[in-house]
């Protein structure tokens, strides 16, 4: 009952936070933005006591995929705050530049936290099916192709502008294609309800993400456009938040049923 209750109440604090967040962002967004994230951690953790307590249904020594799943979600909310500062800190940069290392600096522990946080995902996986071991080098092969693919479009059809981000996002861009390949190969292996909720979870959030990138880097021309194809659009920003919050809950909500 309680990771329903703690879910619900992240939809509510969202759509609050929807409702505060524009393109410049606030300290009242960001406070609302670290509640929703504190709920999808509350989630996990309910989903986690409700699976080891007595008559749970996970066994002690797969707690470990369990531990990095919340670990994920942890650093998925430290991620979360330090990104949404650099957004912050961007609208005070125009009139304090001495902030524009900040921005640099909240930027890259943003991404950092989101890729470590990455790398947990991945191990939960992996330590849940350690038989799965070729599928792994699979899907870090099949990532590095899909990064290759990704980037080629974005900068070469799309003009996007990654200067001095574009090796981090490139190691973040190639951490996510991995869990979403081995989320893929884990539910071939076994279908689940849990391991059907990853799978959605970890395509929500390389959506979510590849919306961040060209609200983010896109060309400087598209952020003089009018309406849903600027980039730092009301809708840009409701599609980057909602799938981003969708796949942490729909992650959450998968060690109950693991």
């Amino acid at each position: 009952m309680m990771p329903y209750i703690f879910l619900g109440l992240g939809v509510i604090s969202l759509g609050l936070f929807l409702f505060k967040r524009d393109k410049k962002s606030s300290v009242i967004a960001i406070a609302i933005k670290a509640l929703t994230s504190i709920f999808f951690i509350l989630t996990a953790m309910f989903c986690f006591i409700s699976n080891v307590s007595e008559g749970g249904k996970v066994a002690y020594n797969d707690l470990l995929p369990l531990i990095f799943l919340i670990l994920g979600l942890v650093f998925g909310m430290i991620g979360d705050i330090f990104l949404d500062f650099k957004i912050y800190f961007k609208t005070l940069n125009m009139r304090f530049l001495c902030l524009e290392n900040d921005y640099d600096i909240l930027m890259i522990t943003g991404m950092s936290a989101f890729g470590i946080g990455h790398i947990f995902y991945i191990s939960s996986s992996y330590t849940f099916y350690p038989e799965l071991w070729l599928e792994l080098i699979y899907s870090i092969l099949g990532a590095i192709v899909l990064v290759v693919l990704i980037f080629v479009i974005s900068i070469k059809v799309m003009k996007m502008t990654f200067r001095k981000f574009l090796i981090p996002c490139i190691i973040y861009g190639f951490l996510l294609c991995a869990f979403v390949l081995f989320s893929i190969f884990r539910i071939i292996h076994e279908y689940s309800l849990a391991n059907l909720l990853l799978l959605i979870g970890s395509i929500l959030f390389i959506v979510s993400d590849l919306i961040l990138s060209i609200t983010y880097f896109s060309k400087e021309e598209d952020y003089k456009k009018e309406g849903l194809l600027n980039p730092e659009s009301r809708f840009m920003i409701i599609m980057n938040h909602t799938t981003y919050y969708a796949a942490q809950f729909l992650i959450a909500m998968a060690i109950l049923f693991m």
